[in-house]
C-alpha cells in the first residue's frame, strides 16, 4: 500500500468514514435526477440529493492508481517526506507560522515554465498531502481551463466551475465547489470553456472571488492547478490573483532561459518555491521518478534554479 493510498485510508479512519474500497469508475458521484421514462416524460425529474446538500464526488483509488498517482510501496516513506518538505514552507507563508504571513498566502498557484513538467500530478499529490493536516482544509481548483485534467481525473469535467462563476454573477460559488469523500478536500472544476477565459481570470470578479476563497474559512488552503506560464496567458492572470507560487521544474527538460522567463512573469514580492520533478538521482541506493529537491527562489535566482535541474 502506497503513501497516497495510506493517506486516503488514514483520513477516512480519522473522520469515521468506512474504510472499504471505493467501487466503480472515477466518475462524477453527484446525486443526479433519474432520466424521465417514456411514460413519465411530463413529470419533473426527482433529485435524490437532500435539499441544500452539497454535491460530492467519491474518489476511486483503483482509477487513481491506474492514472499513476499511487507509487511503489518501497518509496512511500521517501515520497511522504518529500511532500512534507514541500508543504511546510507553503503552510508557514500562508498562516504566518514562524515567518511573516504572506498576503493572500493561502492562495497557492502550482505551475511550470513549459508543458510536460508534471505540474498537475504534483498539484494533486500536494493537495492530498495538505489534506492530511489535522487543522487545515484544502480546495483544489482546476485553473488549467483549456486543458482541465483535474476536472477529468476527478470525474467533474461536465460540472459548473470557476469559469461559470466568473462569467455570471448569478452562478453560485458554493454550488460549484464539490466535496470529496475526504472531508478535508474539495474540488472546484474548470467549468464550461469560454473564449474570454483570460479576461475572466484577469477580471475584478476574479479578484473578488479570490478574496472570498481566501477569507471565507480561516483554515483553508486553496491550491490552483495552472497552465504553464510560458504557454498560456491564463497562467499569468492566475499568478496575479494568488499569494504564492510553486514552480515545477523537470530535471533535464527545463532550460535556464525558460525558468528565467517564467520567473519574470511572477510578481517578485510573492514567495516563489521550486520543486525539482522527474529526478532520477540516486538516493538511499535506489532511483525514483519523482520529486527531488525543494527550495525558495527570489529575484535573480533563475540561474540557480537552472543549476538545480542540471
Amino acid at each position: 500500500m502506497s503513501f497516497v493510498e495510506k493517506a486516503l485510508n488514514r483520513l477516512k479512519q480519522q473522520q469515521g468514514s468506512p474504510s472499504s474500497d471505493v467501487v466503480g469508475t472515477l466518475a462524477n458521484r453527484r446525486s443526479r435526477p433519474p432520466a424521465p421514462s417514456a411514460e413519465s416524460h411530463s413529470e419533473a425529474p426527482r433529485s435524490v440529493r437532500p435539499p441544500g446538500a452539497s454535491p460530492q464526488v467519491t474518489l476511486d483509488r483503483h482509477r487513481l492508481s491506474e492514472a499513476g498517482f499511487l507509487v511503489p510501496e518501497e518509496y512511500q516513506r521517501r515520497l511522504a517526506d518529500e511532500y512534507r518538505r514541500i508543504k511546510r514552507p507553503l503552510i508557514a507563508n500562508a498562516f504566518g507560522v514562524g515567518v511573516p504571513k504572506a498576503e493572500d498566502g493561502n492562495l497557492i498557484l502550482v505551475t511550470s515554465a513549459v508543458a510536460g513538467e508534471g505540474k498537475t500530478h504534483t498539484c494533486i499529490n500536494l493537495a492530498l498531502s495538505l489534506a492530511m493536516e489535522r487543522d487545515r482544509t484544502v480546495l483544489l481548483v482546476d485553473g488549467d481551463v483549456a486543458k482541465p485534467h483535474i476536472s477529468r481525473i476527478f470525474g467533474v469535467a461536465d460540472e459548473p466551475g470557476i469559469l461559470d462563476v466568473l462569467a455570471s454573477k448569478q452562478a453560485s460559488l458554493s454550488d460549484a465547489i464539490i466535496r470529496t469523500d475526504i472531508e478535508s478536500l474539495s474540488v472546484l472544476p474548470a467549468g464550461r470553456w469560454n473564449d474570454h477565459a483570460t479576461e475572466l481570470l484577469a477580471s475584478a470578479r476574479m479578484r473578488e472571488l479570490a478574496h472570498e476563497l481566501s477569507t471565507r474559512y480561516p483554515d483553508r488552503i486553496i491550491l490552483f492547478d495552472s497552465p504553464p506560464l510560458l504557454a498560456a496567458t491564463e497562467a499569468q492572470a492566475l499568478a496575479s490573483a494568488v499569494g504564492q507560487v510553486v514552480l515545477i521544474i523537470a530535471e533535464g527538460l527545463t532550460d535556464r532561459q525558460a525558468v528565467h522567463d517564467a520567473l519574470q512573469l511572477v510578481d517578485e514580492r510573492k514567495p516563489v518555491n521550486a520543486v525539482l520533478n522527474k529526478s532520477r538521482r540516486q538516493s538511499s541506493g535506489s532511483h525514483y521518478y519523482g520529486y527531488g529537491s525543494y527550495r525558495g527562489y527570489g529575484e535573480g535566482d533563475a540561474e540557480e534554479a537552472h543549476r538545480a535541474t542540471a
